[in-house]
């Protein structure tokens, strides 16, 4: 009953947005998509691999582990999505949101690593990066994807991975 009416209120929140900001989120959400955030991890290893960063290699791994965990969530779970025309297009299960999960890890891990740049750079950089993986989540309700639940599942998943992740890069494995 709870998460009903805790779906059904962040919904109604968030597609109460403005119209006009539909191909914002349309644009966004493709940030998130699967495609994207696996040609993040491939970009990141081919990285890492030419310039011998074996921890940059790990980095893109993850993003693959990460979604690979979400698919198998999604299996175990199989959660209906929302009745919406934008998910009636839709194969996979709902929760969790697996753009959301992609784009947590992703552009988490682009903004640990932009960190390294020249300061004011890094707050500019890694702040956009992070509100990128943000952005994804909500782009995926006002679309009417996803229950604002499975979106919250999504970050945490992203987040519990980008943890470990990150602890596994600064112990250098």
């Amino acid at each position: 009953m709870f998460l009903h009416e805790f779906d059904t209120t962040l919904t109604y929140f968030v597609t109460s947005l403005p119209a006009w900001s539909e191909p914002f989120f349309v644009c966004i959400t493709t940030l998130g998509s699967p495609s994207a955030t696996i040609s993040i991890g491939a970009l990141m290893v081919a990285i890492g691999y030419f310039y011998r960063r074996s921890m940059v290699c790990v980095s893109g791994t993850l993003i693959w582990i990460a979604l690979l965990l979400s698919s198998i969530i999604k299996l175990i779970v199989d959660r209906t999505r929302p009745v919406t025309d934008y998910a009636v297009q839709l194969q996979s299960s709902s929760f969790p949101s697996g753009h959301t999960v992609g784009a947590t890890v992703a552009y988490g891990l682009l903004a640990y690593f932009a960190w390294q740049l020249p300061h004011p750079w890094r707050y500019v950089v890694s702040t956009l990066l992070v509100c990128t993986g943000i952005l994804v989540g909500v782009s995926r309700i006002y679309l009417g994807a996803h229950f604002p639940s499975d979106v919250m599942a999504g970050w945490l998943l992203g987040a519990v991975v980008l943890f470990f992740g990150i602890l596994a890069i600064r112990s250098r494995i």
